[in-house]
């Protein structure tokens, strides 16, 4: 089968997923799956779990969860609040104020 029928085919199956309702990643999951059983003669579920395996403990990722954990702090601790409290009145006058205090709020 040449390329573009390939990808034809997996391209119908992830949009028909997706207009399905079925979530994002679970659509996305089911086409590799499909792409991966129908195509290669590499055993799937080493494939996927090799690949998740390699991609999950890697140290970009770590970044993630510290960025969720410090905007529940700022949230629990209002001081996000405060700060763009303290902020707007300094920048009353400008035009775009609320864009302004929100970029100024997250450079500090």
């Amino acid at each position: 089968m040449s390329d573009p029928a390939v990808f034809s085919i997996l391209l119908v199956l992830l949009l028909g997923l997706l207009a399905s309702g079925v979530w994002v990643a679970v659509s996305l999951l089911v086409v590799a799956l499909a792409g991966l059983s129908l195509f290669s003669n590499a055993p799937t579920g080493l494939v996927m779990a090799t690949t998740l395996w390699g991609h999950s403990h890697s140290w970009p990722l770590a970044a993630l969860p510290l960025f969720i954990l410090m905007g529940e702090i700022l949230l629990r601790s209002r001081l996000s609040q405060d700060m763009f409290t303290g902020l707007a009145p300094w920048l009353g006058r400008a035009p775009g104020r609320l864009l302004h205090v929100n970029v100024l709020g997250c450079a500090i």
